[in-house]
Formats: structure tokens, C-alpha cells, sequence
């Protein structure tokens, strides 16, 4: 199929990049729903004439409903949508940009979003609904499943549905509490994401930096020593991944940590470990975490980052994840596969 599409493409360019234009129009229907007109020509960058001509023809077709509260797609919508994905994936690219950054990166596969998550809330969106439908394919009612904080779970965690029915059995913080939005907290996703999955969760209120005795003493306790001991049998991994100086800069690391972890290169942070540009783990914080060095023993990690100025972060945390599969957009994707050869698996 791939074969014949680009032949298609290069008998009708002009076809195929209307047909483009309109799958990305309702794609961004989708995932910005309910929306206006304007936050699509905004996400897109097309025109408001472009823009409305298109939501007029699926409005005309029923593939999209437009009311006083915006706009949304209607089930025929949505099947259409779901239908033709895979087929744009290979005429815009994606298919083939997948492949190429597997490749680079040396883990078992790449799932990419159009666009740059540093300025389009629609790519870190798709981001989202690309890791939830993942996610969704390898859970069953045993998974445990332990999440990471920040603002790219607490989008996963969004676009995962209500379902009817139990299909997890355990959701837990992959570490304990830290930073001062509760909601972007891992305990309070883990809460978020169980009750969506109908699964049952433990909490780990435990904050950062504490004295190696201060930790010691809080394993002790029922609750936290529970939550410690679901977090060594979680099967499922769902990763966040930061800058490494910037997460130190924000979580207040102490000043000489801030100054070594410069100096040594740290150019990631994933679950309170930093690491250098070829996945070496340069320092760890006093926390209650899941190892970074058993993480290789999940069933699935899901490491879902995204924007240019996280290229270097992703390719470096890939280093230490090998069987990971990454959830990545178009602005990343296109700076690691620019990066030097050296910094490339063979």
C-alpha cells in the first residue's frame, strides 16, 4: 500500500495535498473539541477562509457538528478519521520519519505527533491520544501500572476515556509527591488514571530531597512500605521526560548539584534521575522512586516527550531504555535525526 500511495502522490501532488489539508482540519477538530474556528486556524496556521470553507463541506457531509459551543466531531466524523490514519501517516510522512527515528534511537518502536509540542497545545494533545491508545492496547486486567508527574502525563491522563468496566488492576505514583501543582503530581495522575481505568491505586506522599535516614524511616511506615511494594510489581511504565538542568533549576536542586550536573552534561531528567547524553546516570535524588535500572524488566515503558528542545533528552534517556516505546511529535523527531553520527546506534 505504502508503494502505490506514493505513486499517487506523484501523479496528483495537487489531489493528495488537498486531501491532506482537510484530514489535518479534522484531525484538529478532534482533538481540540469543542472548539471554535479560530483556535483551529490558529493551531494550523491556514487561513480563516481555508478553515471555513472545509468545516462548511463536513458540516454539509455530517462528518463534523458545529453549535453554540463549538465545534466536535460526530461519530461518521470519527470513524472517517480513525479509517484513514493510517493511509495519511504514509502520505504526510509520518510512517517513514517513525521508522527513521527508531532506527536512531535503537528502542523497539516510535509513534510521532505532527507538529512541535514547545507551541501547539494540538500536538501535545495528539501526543496524548497517541499514548493512550497504546497504552489501552497492552493493558488487561492484571496490568499494574506505575505514572510519572508533569504537565505530559497529566495530558495522557486526560485523553484516557471512562471505561465501564475494570481493565487495570493497580495504578501507582512512580514516585513520591514533589513540586507545587498538586495536579500535575504523580499521586494525584495515578488517582486520575484509576479511576478512569477502574482500577484500584496507592499514593506515595513522600517529598524530594529528604536525608537517607528521613527515607529509611519513611519505608518503615504501612502505607508508604505498601505503595513501595506495588511499585516493584508495576508491569507498565508511563514516563515523562525532562531537561535535565532546567528540572534541577526547578525543583531546587542544591547549588552544587546544579553546578556538577552542568558540568558533567546532564541533558535529561526522568523519575528523579539525570542523565548524561549517552544514558549514563550522573545523580539520583534522595527519593523514593522506581529504579531506573529495573525499568528495563517492564513489560512496556512508555516514554511520551516531545518539542526541539527536548531531542537531547529523549535520544539520552533512550540509552538507558532500549525496549521502550517513545511517543515523540515532529519537532523532536526532525532534530534527532539531524544530530551528529556519533550520537547515533549503528
Amino acid at each position: 500500500m505504502e508503494e502505490k500511495l506514493r505513486l499517487l502522490k506523484r501523479i496528483a501532488p495537487d489531489l493528495t495535498e488537498e486531501m491532506i489539508r482537510r484530514y489535518r482540519v479534522l484531525k484538529t477538530v478532534k482533538l481540540l473539541q469543542p472548539c471554535g474556528r479560530r483556535m483551529v486556524v490558529l493551531s494550523l496556521g491556514m487561513t480563516e477562509r481555508t478553515v471555513r470553507s472545509e468545516i462548511e463541506r463536513f458540516s454539509m457531509h455530517k462528518l463534523v457538528e458545529v453549535s453554540k459551543t463549538g465545534m466536535t466531531l460526530t461519530e461518521d466524523g470519527l470513524a472517517v478519521l480513525e479509517g484513514l490514519e493510517p493511509i495519511f501517516a504514509v502520505l504526510t510522512g509520518l510512517t517513514g520519519l517513525e521508522e527513521r527515528v527508531t532506527k536512531h534511537l535503537g528502542v523497539k518502536c516510535v509513534y510521532i505527533a505532527q507538529g512541535d509540542a514547545d507551541d501547539s497545545a494540538r500536538t501535545r494533545k495528539e501526543m496524548g491520544q497517541l499514548a493512550v491508545r497504546y497504552l489501552l492496547e497492552q493493558v488487561n486486567g492484571n496490568s499494574r501500572i506505575a505514572i510519572t508527574g508533569g504537565s505530559t502525563m497529566d495530558t495522557l491522563v486526560e485523553a484516557v476515556p471512562e471505561m465501564g468496566n475494570p481493565i487495570a488492576k493497580m495504578v501507582v505514583p512512580a514516585r513520591g509527591s514533589i513540586g507545587r501543582k498538586m495536579e500535575l503530581q504523580a499521586d494525584t495522575l495515578a488517582v486520575r488514571l484509576a479511576d478512569k481505568l477502574q482500577g484500584e491505586y496507592r499514593l506515595l506522599h513522600v517529598p524530594d530531597n529528604l536525608s537517607e535516614t528521613a527515607l529509611e524511616e519513611m519505608k518503615k511506615q504501612p502505607d508508604i512500605a505498601e505503595t513501595l511494594e506495588e511499585m516493584e510489581k508495576a508491569n507498565i511504565l508511563l514516563l515523562g521526560v525532562g531537561n535535565g538542568l532546567e528540572v534541577a533549576q526547578t525543583r531546587r536542586l542544591d547549588e552544587d548539584v546544579q553546578v556538577y550536573l552542568q558540568q558533567k552534561g546532564a541533558v535529561a531528567e526522568a523519575c528523579g534521575y539525570y542523565f548524561g547524553m549517552e544514558g549514563e546516570v550522573l545523580y539520583k535524588t534522595p527519593s523514593l522512586a522506581v529504579d531506573i535500572k529495573k525499568v528495563s524488566g517492564a513489560d512496556e515503558v512508555i516514554v511520551v516527550a516531545g518539542g526541539k528542545r527536548k531531542a537531547e533528552s529523549i535520544f539520552a534517556v533512550s540509552r538507558s531504555i532500549p525496549k521502550g516505546t517513545f511517543i515523540i511529535d515532529e519537532g523532536a523527531a526532525m532534530e534527532i535525526i539531524s544530530m551528529p553520527q556519533k550520537h547515533q546506534k549503528d
